[in-house]
């Protein structure tokens, strides 16, 4: 309770000096969260105001990307109520209102490049942190619904969908290119290019690159490091990642190509000092991924009275893994981890609104897997046989907006789906009213599935063990906004999600598998506090409270149940300079044999132009320099955290010609 008196000030302080600015007066400065008429695409692929969406749509803008030194897609995400990250020394997972099962590799949560979805067709995976394929310079805007959005998406849309929605030629017009250096040997380079010609060709392309070196002695389980292993040398946490993404639009065409790579190097100690069997991830060890995304979309009118999207795209993604075991600290094996992906969607979807009062739409979707593969072996013994298939599945959603009296919406809305797991039909309802400008109201129900994955059904093939089932959740929010004053808005949100069948690591004596659990119930409350003031000043408090319970009133793994965040932006020399700071919070937890204890965390950004042309930011995570640490994704070893870095200073200069 001490940290929230020196943020009741801050907002005090602001307050006295507020003279109670216009509307108009505070539209023309960047916000927190953008005004309550704008527009999202996400909850239902179309654009709709965020007060008609049926959902509690977060949106974060480029703005505030920039101004609070967000560096990856998860830290933009974790700065959302009821998300949470954490890093296992090699990918980042997101947890989504209390729900982050260890053996998750994001899969609960559907995540989306301009409406296209990334989700891999092995493991289900989309990683928020470098490994996302997308820089986070590019990033126009990140639209968050919470919720289950499998009435419109299908499968992995159980917890949420994120879009990420990526700049245009005339948020980047010429060139730009931008450097960073930090802590930890950190540098990263980008160039980017975009124009709009006279017929009306609009196109965009850039390339990055991110090297980390990675803390010289990073022993994240607090282990003394096997002689063999290093001969003397210290051990590194490496990340080099190469990013190029291109967007070349006419007339309502669109080609968009996403290409990355990863090379990742990790000192992650599994086992214990006292066991003969260690395994390490270190500098001589190294996991390699690859991505490529090529899609064509045409937006354009049928008999004037439909407006059509048509998509097609094709994804490849490769993964390979290499390390080290140790056994008596001797003698050394290398197990090799292979996995590839390649897969086409396709999508046909129709809005019609000439119909008074409703806006319907209308849509088809289909996906052919042409290549799903995974192998794991220990070199010098019996391989085994690769597993390998195709498959594919096809769906069918609508949904109805019905404006049936002034300030009432009615929507209703079904996907069904066609998959090789099985066949499900998914409800959205949702009733809205907005009794005032300044008022909204949304009362919400749903339900979504997830399919077990190609590598969790082969992880329990290859040892014989039973197919785990597809996961289940039917849901109910109720969710409230309310400008209290032209710049003061108050939201808030009540959930009850009930998940049957979800899909967990098991230990048995032949490995890992991947098995069912019992009934999981949350019930949540998450609410904002946004204040607006005079000269730009901004202040943000969230609040998440949430009960995560399985079986017979047992918390879930890894589920805080108490999570706050703030965030203060002060512009100061005639606004060319800004300050954002933002402190989060998040409760202990429960992990496998162990705790997580509480953690306050404050990161702090200062943004300023030297020129017209050239603008200059220094940020700093993790400011007081704590010593914490996160839940890993394993289960069958004798540590279930790892520690995190400390304190990271970023310098970044942009330029713009």
């Amino acid at each position: 309770m001490r940290y929230l008196f020196p943020l009741l000030f801050l907002f005090s302080l602001a307050r006295a000096d507020s003279g109670g600015p216009s509307l108009e007066d505070l539209l023309d400065t960047a916000l927190i969260n953008p005004p309550h008429n704008v527009d999202v695409s996400t909850a239902s692929k179309f654009s709709q105001g965020v007060k008609n969406a049926p959902s509690a749509v977060r949106v974060i803008s480029r703005d505030d990307i920039q101004l609070f030194g967000y560096r990856t897609l998860g830290e933009i995400l974790r700065s959302m109520p009821g998300l949470f990250t954490s890093y296992d020394g090699q990918n980042t997972f997101l947890g989504a209102r209390g729900v982050a099962i260890p053996g998750d590799y994001n899969t609960r949560v559907l995540i989306l490049i301009d409406g296209i979805r990334l989700n891999n067709n092995v493991f289900d995976s989309a990683f928020v942190g470098n490994e996302f394929p997308l820089d986070v310079d590019l990033i126009d805007r990140v639209e968050y619904v919470p919720g289950p959005g499998s009435a419109i998406y299908g499968n992995n849309a159980f917890l949420g969908v994120v879009n990420v929605l990526t700049r245009g030629a005339a948020s980047l017009r010429g060139a730009e290119a931008s450097l960073e250096y930090g802590s930890f040997n950190t540098s990263k380079l980008r160039a980017s290019m975009a124009n709009r010609l006279d017929n009306g060709l609009e196109y965009l392309i850039s390339a990055s690159q991110f090297y980390r070196g990675g803390p010289s002695h990073p022993y994240y389980m607090d282990y003394a490091v096997p002689a063999p292993e290093f001969n003397g040398d210290p051990v590194t946490d490496g990340d080099l990642s190469r990013y190029l993404f291109t967007k070349i639009s006419m007339d309502g065409l669109q080609l968009t190509g996403v290409f990355s790579s990863r090379e990742k190097t990790n000192p992650v100690l599994f086992g214990s000092a006292d066991s003969p069997v260690l395994s390490i991830k270190n500098g001589t060890s190294l996991n390699e991924s690859q991505r490529s995304l090529i899609s064509l979309s045409y937006d354009f009118e049928l008999f004037s009275d439909w407006n059509m999207q048509a998509r097609l795209s094709y994804h490849e993604e490769e993964y390979k893994g290499i390390f080290p075991v140790y056994y008596n600290s001797e003698t050394m094996f290398v197990d090799k981890e292979n996995a590839k992906g390649r897969w086409w969607d396709g999508e046909l979807h129709a809005l019609y609104n000439q119909l008074p009062g409703h806006k319907i739409l209308l849509g088809v979707e289909g996906r052919v897997n042409a290549e799903q593969f995974w192998n794991n072996y220990t070199e010098g013994f019996n391989a085994g046989s690769p597993i390998e298939q195709s498959s594919s599945h096809y769906a069918f959603f609508a949904q109805d907006e019905y404006n049936f009296a002034d300030g009432f919406i009615f929507i209703a809305g079904a996907r069904y789906d066609h998959t090789e797991y099985g066949e499900y039909l998914n409800p959205r309802l949702g009733l809205i009213w907005n009794p005032l400008d300044k008022t909204n109201i949304k009362l919400l129900y749903g339900s979504a599935f997830r399919n077990p994955n190609f590598f969790e059904q082969t992880r329990n093939t290859a040892i014989n063990y039973p197919e785990a089932k597809a996961e289940k959740i039917t849901t109910l929010e109720l969710v409230a906004e309310h400008y209290l004053t032209p710049s003061t808005k108050l939201n808030g949100s009540v959930y009850h999600y009930e998940m049957n069948d979800l899909i967990g690591q098991a230990a048995t004596d032949y490995g890992l598998v991947y098995t069912n659990l019992e009934k999981v119930v949350s019930t949540g409350f998450e609410t904002e506090l946004e204040q607006r003031f005079e000269a730009g000043i901004q202040a943000k408090l969230a609040y998440s409270l949430q009960k995560t319970e399985i079986g017979n009133d047992i918390a879930l793994f890894n589920s805080p149940r108490h999570m706050l965040n703030f965030k203060f932006l002060l512009p100061f020399a005639d606004s060319r300079w800004k300050l954002a700071t933002e402190l989060r919070y998040i409760s202990g937890r429960e992990i496998f044999f162990g705790e997580l204890p509480k953690q306050w965390l404050a990161d702090i950004a200062l943004n300023g132009d030297i020129s017209k042309d050239c603008s200059v930011s220094l940020s700093v995570h993790n400011l007081a320099d704590v010593s914490y640490e996160e839940a890993t994704r394993y289960i069958n070893f004798d540590r279930f955290s790892l520690k995190q870095d400390g304190r990271d200073i970023r310098l970044k200069i942009n330029i713009r010609y």
